[in-house]
């Protein structure tokens, strides 16, 4: 979860996993003079040398405030995304590039392993499944992915006081449609998604009902 700042400004971005973080990121440091607090090599040191269980840009909100009080920042503002949209792009990132999930695993039997293994490992595939709720600190400004990334243009504009470049959010990791292969879950995966992310369901104001619910984005293109 990236810290920036910008003249005597420190900008918090609560960093939601598989909801277009890597391109916020990339726009957000391009428009601010230090980020701080990411690693994008946290993979790369063995899991037994490192301090944290997960990258720092996807530090939870208990273990963030044990560290920083966030009193000190003077804006803080996250992505989110359709929690059935969300697990779909994780199953597909996780099996695609980072190769944990057999080729031959299909969503359903994936989601049906994933509630003991979030009870056993909260930060279980660095976070990428952990609700919401849990990343995210309640005086957070919050956008909606379904409604474009570009719509934290504007409001960057005012909480910097400029309108300078980059003047658009360009998609990062974004899956070509040849290597989307659609996933349509079941009315069990529904039931368990809703189970899981009980809490991302009722405070984001989010439908169980379908995915993409406020303005579709198209196939799950973004991947981070």
């Amino acid at each position: 979860m990236p810290i920036y700042r910008a003249g005597t400004k420190l900008i918090y971005f609560a960093h939601v996993p598989k909801a277009g973080g890597t391109a916020v990121n990339r726009f957000v440091s391009a428009r601010t003079s230090v980020t701080a607090f990411t690693n994008p090599r946290f993979f790369k040191v063995e899991p037994k040398l490192s301090w944290s269980r997960t990258s720092p840009q996807h530090i939870d909100v208990s273990a963030l405030e044990k560290l920083v009080p966030l009193e000190v920042f003077d804006a803080c503002f996250t992505v989110v995304r359709h929690p059935v949209d969300r697990l779909i792009s994780a199953f597909h990132f996780q099996q695609d590039r980072q190769k944990s999930i057999s080729s031959r695993t299909k969503f359903s039997k994936w989601l049906r392993r994933l509630e003991p293994a979030m009870a056993k490992n909260p930060y279980l595939y660095d976070n990428h499944v952990r609700p919401m709720d849990e990343l995210v600190p309640t005086s957070a400004r919050v956008f909606y992915l379904e409604d474009g990334l570009d719509a934290l243009v504007p409001w960057f504009d005012d909480l910097l006081g400029n309108t300078l470049a980059p003047r658009t959010i360009e998609l990062v990791n974004a899956r070509k449609k040849s290597q989307t292969s659609k996933i349509s879950p079941t009315a069990d995966d529904l039931e368990r998604i809703a189970r899981l992310h009980r809490s991302d369901f009722e405070r984001f104001d989010y439908e169980i009902e379908g995915s993409n619910a406020s303005k579709p984005v198209g196939g799950v293109p973004y991947e981070d």
